[in-house]
């Protein structure tokens, strides 16, 4: 049992490495983005045969084993996901992911069965699996950085009305964002509780090239989580009197400031814009534009929830909800049509696509993690497992869950489980 325990946070490391690696041969097109989502379901395969092992081997050793609620709720998310993948419109997406997303029954299995192994990682092994997901974070923000230099020529470049956007090896801006805003929760949490001066130092500089990779980005929605992050990081610190430690955000304001001045972010004009939008929607002056066109798809997705409240359209199965078209919006800028496979929140796209009861356990699901997480906390005096899941959760709002980094959450949300003290002899 020890072995396996000591074998644990490698073989999760190992996960990482495929998570780097694949992201870097599908941006290169080594690979494509359909085969990388395969591994997955490899790796699904040894998962669980890890998870029955250990069972296993507790039942040999006469260990009494005590579920968490945590356990149940992924039993039932997934019972839930097969009841929705059995009525979806499309059953095959619904197993393997829509063409381009590839998040399908399947890759939300492997999702929680790697939570699961997560859970059961020693706490003296936390740190290493979370330092992992920095140099992870940090190979990314490195090539998101050559991206918008213009360095080197054999750097992989996307660009968008001409200009080259800052994808790292996510594909996508907002992906990118979603990594940075984890990356730098972990590494804020991470400054918090090092003591070390050499760890205190290298923490500040993963903190400075994560919040560059945010700015670069240019992704609202995970500001809005920075925000949450920071709200709750300033609460722990006053609550356990380490003003001195604030200092650390004011990394901030000069950052900001220089990337705005050589134009590599847009966050400030996107401020002011966002705040403008939501003094609009206080007067009830609500335009579907709102939001990057935000507005248009909740509003239109929310009138065909009825439709599939119990069991939901089928995993991943946005595209098709909305009958013989897909949702669409053309833009007047480009004049082109803008064709939308997801809801652009993952809690409105889990309930078109699963249903309401999946939906609250979901959510039930999230919020005991965020409870345990906070209580975890505020006992052991360590922030760094909660402040990412915070963050994720509140861009989740307006945002989309990827194959190339939703792994990465679930590692975390098992992190923030203690299951030591569940198991007794």
């Amino acid at each position: 049992m020890k072995k396996l325990k000591s074998i644990m946070p490698i073989y999760i490391i190992i996960n990482l490495l495929y998570i780097l690696i694949g992201n870097f041969l599908v941006t290169n097109k080594n690979i494509n983005y359909k085969l990388y989502s395969k591994g997955y379901i490899v790796l699904l395969i040894i998962n669980l045969l890890i998870i029955i092992t250990n069972i296993i081997i507790k039942i040999i050793k006469k260990e009494k084993i005590k579920f968490k609620i945590t356990d149940l709720l992924t039993i039932i998310i997934t019972i839930l996901g097969i009841i929705s993948t059995i009525f979806a419109i499309k059953q095959n997406v619904a197993l393997f992911g829509h063409s381009g997303r590839f998040e399908g029954l399947f890759t939300i299995c492997y999702y929680f069965s790697l939570f699961i192994l997560s859970s059961n990682v020693e706490k003296k092994y936390k740190k290493l699996i979370s330092y992992s997901i920095l140099v992870v974070g940090l190979i990314n923000y490195i090539y998101a950085f050559l991206q918008v230099n213009d360095f080197f020529s054999f750097i992989v470049r996307r660009y968008r009305f001409k200009e080259i956007w800052a994808t790292g090896l996510v594909y996508n801006p907002n992906f990118l964002a979603e990594l940075m805003l984890i990356c730098l929760s972990l590494s804020l949490g991470l400054y918090i509780e090092n003591k070390n001066r050499i760890e205190k130092i290298i923490d500040i500089l993963f903190i400075f090239c994560f919040y560059s990779g945010l700015l670069i980005s240019n992704t609202m929605s995970c500001f809005v989580g920075l925000m949450a992050v920071i709200i709750y990081f300033l609460f722990y610190l006053i609550r356990e009197k380490k003003y001195k430690k604030i200092i650390i955000l004011l990394i901030i304001i000069p950052t900001t400031i220089y990337y705005a001045c050589i134009g590599q972010t847009t966050i400030l004009s996107d401020y002011i814009k966002t705040g403008t939008e939501i003094k609009e929607i206080s007067k009830g002056n609500i335009q579907e534009n709102f939001g990057t066109n935000r507005m248009f798809i909740w509003k239109n997705t929310l009138k065909i929830v009825p439709k599939y409240i119990i069991h939901g359209a089928g995993i991943d199965n946005f595209y098709y909800a909305f009958g013989d078209k897909p949702l669409s919006r053309k833009r007047v800028s480009t004049n082109t049509t803008v064709v939308f496979d997801k809801a652009h929140n993952e809690y409105l796209q889990i309930l078109v696509c699963e249903g309401i009861f999946c939906l609250i356990a979901y959510l039930v699901f999230y919020a005991i993690i965020v409870i345990t997480g906070i209580k975890n906390s505020l006992k052991n005096k360590s922030i760094y497992l909660i402040l990412p899941i915070i963050g994720y959760l509140v861009q989740a709002f307006f945002n989309i869950s990827v194959i190339s980094v939703a792994p990465i959450f679930y590692i975390l949300l098992g992190l923030n489980i203690e299951r030591e003290k569940l198991t007794k002899k």
